[in-house]
């Protein structure tokens, strides 16, 4: 499996992923990894009928989505997507095939600050992204494609840390 995009969004599978980002990546298959949207057979129906017809979709814990990222086959081009940074760290340091991770929108919250005009983190979610840029995974924010992209790196995630 080829992961063409893994994305870190908390509307999960929307709009923006189902037209903008399929459009232009054109992914065999979208692979939700949430264990709360797996574990609930009623979420996981309403996500998966939000994604185009020509699109398997794939909803299942973390766990579970690193075995199919692991063990798919190698030409199938995969739209991976988790709700938070956290599950995303957790692919990786389970041993997912990411290299490189998108921040899509995550949205304001209790306890959350700006960090883009469109991301906005707790500590533990800055925790999780140093932990993925310390596993080598770069990391970038772009709501849809041709937005305007930011990189992020250890000093955006430093200085979140260290106001």
């Amino acid at each position: 499996m080829t992961v063409v995009l893994a994305r870190v969004d908390d509307r999960l599978i929307h709009g923006q992923v189902t037209v903008g980002w399929c459009q232009q990546l054109h992914p065999d298959r979208i692979l939700l990894a949430d264990n709360a949207v797996a574990a609930d057979a009623w979420q996981a129906r309403v996500y998966a009928s939000s994604v185009p017809p020509h699109i398997t979709a794939t909803i299942c814990s973390v766990a579970e989505a690193v075995n199919l990222l692991c063990s798919g086959p190698a030409d199938e081009r995969i739209l991976l997507l988790t709700g938070s940074v956290s599950a995303m760290a957790d692919l990786v340091r389970m041993g997912a095939p990411v290299t490189h991770v998108n921040l899509g929108g995550l949205h304001i919250a209790p306890g959350r600050r700006e960090v883009l005009p469109f991301v906005y983190l707790d500590e533990l979610e800055a925790q999780s992204l140093a932990r993925l840029l310390a596993s080598g995974v770069s990391i970038t924010a772009q709501q849809v494609p041709g937005g305007r992209e930011f990189v992020v790196d250890e000093a955006l995630v430093r200085e979140f840390l260290e106001p």
